[in-house]
């Protein structure tokens, strides 16, 4: 296996797309791969997470912004994490199939990849290493909605866009979200809609008066993704916040965040796998306290042979 990976990440190296396609595939067919390539990406990559509402627009939105990256001779890649499909258990693609105009570009990667937990898992840095050491210049990560289930992937890249539509339910309700706390860029779409006014007013409220003071304000953008409006001022704003983020500092400290966070979550996935697996695999203790004494005594006893094994592959792969 990590002979295997080693060739197609050789190929990678070399932007071959086959290699890069089966590469990725490989990781999410067999995640504890994950391991055998670099926690921290090599930076050249601006990695941006794009959340909002189901009929925000954000597939169209990031079809017209990577149109927008390959006129300026760069090359994107979006990775779309679909809702899981209940037959086959892999992405139902419906991203992938709104961005085929842009998909056909040279320039242009797009990837369906199942949303069963994008940011908690150990494959996340690994895919974005992947997508780094072909030579990316901008990498997109659509998330699954805009709720709090949103935030971890958010924080795991270097600049968080929300994308937002008018008419979508009550105002002050999108207010509530936690994404707005993170956002970094704001993208008020379909603004050709009534109440995209009203949507701006009560985010520039929120921000004025509620939000963290610690937090910059992000600026608040409109556009019409179907009809192309507004599409280079939100890349512009993208780049202009990278440049303005990697000069004071703060692109790096939240790099070196997130590969701490994703380190904590793996170690954490690993260890509660164990203990999983022990408590399934072991049998169920009769009633009365001695026996579930005597079976929590045999399965710390089995924990401590597990993590010391484990630790023993740690230093190993040194």
């Amino acid at each position: 296996m990590s002979q295997e990976l080693g060739n197609l990440l050789e190929g990678v190296r070399n932007r071959d797309r086959s290699s890069l396609a089966r590469a990725l595939s490989l990781l999410e067919r067999y995640p504890d791969v994950a391991h055998l390539l670099p926690r921290e990406r090599g930076g050249h990559a601006t990695v941006v997470a794009v959340a909002g509402p189901p009929g925000a627009g954000k597939s169209t939105l990031l079809g017209r912004v990577a149109a927008e990256i390959t006129m300026r001779d760069m090359s994107v890649a979006v990775l779309a994490f679909d809702p899981v499909s209940p037959r086959s258990g892999g992405a139902l693609l419906g991203d992938r199939i709104r961005m085929l105009d842009a998909a056909e570009h040279p320039n242009v990667y797009v990837r369906s990849i199942a949303a069963r937990d994008p940011a908690g898992s150990p494959v996340l840095p690994a895919l974005l290493a992947i997508l780094d050491l072909y030579g990316f210049d901008f990498v997109f990560l659509e998330a699954v909605g805009a709720g709090q289930e949103a935030s971890p992937l958010l924080l795991a890249t270097d600049l968080a866009l929300l994308v937002l539509v008018p008419g979508l339910g009550d105002s002050v309700q999108t207010l509530k979200a936690g994404v707005l706390e993170i956002a970094d860029l704001i993208v008020i779409n379909k603004s050709d809609r009534p109440g995209a006014a009203e949507l701006v007013r009560d985010l520039s409220a929120y921000y004025r008066l509620l939000a963290d003071t610690s937090h910059p304000v992000p600026p608040i953008l409109q556009t019409v993704g179907s009809e192309g409006q507004g599409i280079t001022a939100v890349l512009e704003a993208i780049t202009e916040l990278r440049d303005r983020y990697a000069a004071s500092g703060i692109l790096e400290e939240r790099r070196r965040r997130a590969a701490t966070r994703l380190w904590q979550h793996t170690l954490r996935t690993r260890c509660l796998r164990i203990i999983d697996e022990l408590l399934i695999d072991g049998p169920a203790p009769d009633d009365g306290d001695h026996e579930m004494g005597t079976r929590e005594r045999q399965l710390y006893r089995k924990l401590a042979e597990r993590f010391a094994l484990l630790a023993a592959s740690s230093d190993d792969s040194r």
